[in-house]
């Protein structure tokens, strides 16, 4: 009948965007079988001795356990402060800190940059640091959140994203984008719940803050958690991979949320499905950690399937533009 014809040959119809293959140009590194439950196994430092991995624990927040370095035959490396595994007071120089919360390889500075905790100011202090290979730890400075609203400021606790710089390994400052505030110059957690991108100042560890959407996205209630935090994208898209629809069926698809940085534009609970090769891995949630150009999604159980590898950023981004384009949110 007249009028009642529609073309469907829309990029709504596409496939949906397949998940990147595992990038391998890290080589081999010790233990990246990845067989421990709650621990993570992670290449160590590019310009170092090969074969090495780092190897950190996900099981709470802020982390505890310390983290060790290990070489080519799985043996500990017992340099300065890997001798024995380096603690979160070892890492931060200060006896204050009671944890980890982030991390960062970085590819060029050949340093491995971490965020620790003390959680005896109110609101918490987050301590700014690095560690090279050698085991020599250089403190670079701590500040005081400014809201107890985003005092998780780890992806274990599904509040923010991962710690990254702003222009990639060996440029820029640090960032992590938090969802639970009112928005960057009103921290605490309420309406309309913008978020704030936080900015970590790599000479002395200061914080600033900025809205993470716009004046023109509100929300009534708390963001949905969203444990693997992928982007900002070159086209603003920042994304959250929730959790698989089952526990018991690991086969299963995710469902997560997608943010249009730039015009608001968001939707919750999308379905991710099994199909296109999303990653889910034992009975805990994929949390994303950036690490030498590349995007690692650990977890508090045994890590298999999708989550075993390293994906690289760029790849990463591309694939969260195109399942934005999907939803029509791009």
């Amino acid at each position: 009948m007249a009028g009642l014809y529609t073309n469907i040959v829309t990029s709504k119809n596409k496939t949906f965007p397949l998940f990147p293959r595992t990038d391998t140009s890290v080589g081999v590194y010790s233990s990246m079988s990845q067989a421990y439950s709650a621990y993570y196994y992670f290449p160590a430092f590019s310009g170092g001795t090969a074969a090495r991995a780092i190897r950190i624990h996900f099981s709470s927040n802020p982390n505890t356990s310390s983290i060790y370095l290990y070489d080519a035959d799985g043996t500990e490396v017992t340099d300065g402060v890997w001798n024995g595994g380096m603690t979160p007071d070892e890492a931060s120089g200060s006896a204050a800190t009671e944890g980890f919360i982030q991390y960062y390889m970085d590819d060029a500075d050949n340093k491995l940059y971490l965020l620790t905790v003390d959680t005896g100011t109110s609101p918490y202090t987050i301590y700014l640091s690095s560690v090279n290979e050698a085991g020599s730890v250089t403190a670079i400075g701590n500040a005081q959140l400014g809201n107890a609203s985003i005092n998780s400021f780890s992806p274990r606790g599904g509040q923010c994203g991962p710690l990254h710089r702003v222009g990639g390994d060996g440029s820029g400052n640090f960032q992590v984008a938090h969802f639970a505030p009112a928005g960057g110059s009103s921290l605490a957690a309420a309406t309309p719940f913008r978020g704030a991108m936080v900015t970590i100042n790599i000479t002395n560890g200061a914080l600033t803050y900025a809205d993470l959407l716009p004046s023109t996205f509100s929300q009534q209630y708390y963001h949905q958690y969203g444990y693997a935090v992928v982007g900002t994208t070159s086209n603003n898209i920042l994304m959250q991979l929730y959790a698989r629809f089952s526990n018991t069926t690991p086969s299963e698809g995710y469902y997560g949320n997608i943010y249009n940085l730039t015009t608001g534009k968001a939707a919750y609970y999308l379905v991710f499905p099994a199909g296109a090769g999303v990653l889910p891995s034992g009975s805990g949630f994929n949390m994303s950690t950036r690490w030498r150009g590349k995007y690692y999604f650990p977890s508090y159980a045994v890590p298999y399937g999708k989550a075993m590898g390293a994906y690289s950023e760029e790849e990463m981004h591309n694939w969260a533009d195109e399942v934005a384009v999907f939803y029509g949110l791009l």
